[in-house]
């Protein structure tokens, strides 16, 4: 970790206030956390939609349209690759946080300035990874969104080919 001084508060004169953010800090990725998962949640609700609306509203538009197609087999290969991507998005999660376990274990023989100091420390450590952990799920939300976007042209193509 950091280099410690005996003077406590010379070298990190504003640990104190610094360490007002620590708690608001896991709360801001929580909540980006939250978000993206929902969002991966609507994708995946909103796809498999998608995937079991469409050929039942091209049916009922177009009798004679059959489901043999490339086009439409490429839209269920494509929804598969979508839930996949969607289920593993989510799935991918655990935020980083300081282990009251750990705490006791080991901090508690520390003066408060340097508790704080640590604590802002291994804070910031985990904001770096819960960060890195939100963007990566986001990624999987990026990629869930082009693939609807594929499944619903490979429909199109699908409906437009077989008229």
């Amino acid at each position: 970790m950091e280099k410690e001084v005996n003077n406590e508060g010379s070298q990190y004169p504003s640990v104190e206030l610094a360490y007002e953010f620590v708690k608001p800090s896991y709360d801001w990725l929580q909540n980006r956390l939250d978000a993206v998962n929902s969002r991966i949640e609507f994708l995946l609700t909103f796809v498999s939609s998608v995937t079991v609306a469409a050929p039942i509203f091209v049916r009922a538009l177009f009798s004679d349209i059959g489901f043999g197609s490339l086009w439409f087999k490429a839209a269920v290969v494509v929804f598969v690759l979508s839930a996949i991507v969607g289920i593993i998005g989510r799935i991918y999660s655990g935020l980083k946080l300081i282990s009251p376990q750990k705490l006791y274990d080991e901090w508690l023989s520390w003066s408060e300035w340097e508790f704080k100091k640590n604590v802002l420390y291994w804070a910031g450590q985990h904001f770096k990874y819960n960060a890195s952990l939100v963007n990566r799920k986001a990624n999987f939300a990026i990629v869930m969104s082009l693939l609807l976007v594929a499944e619903i042209v490979f429909i199109v193509l699908w409906v437009a080919v077989s008229r």
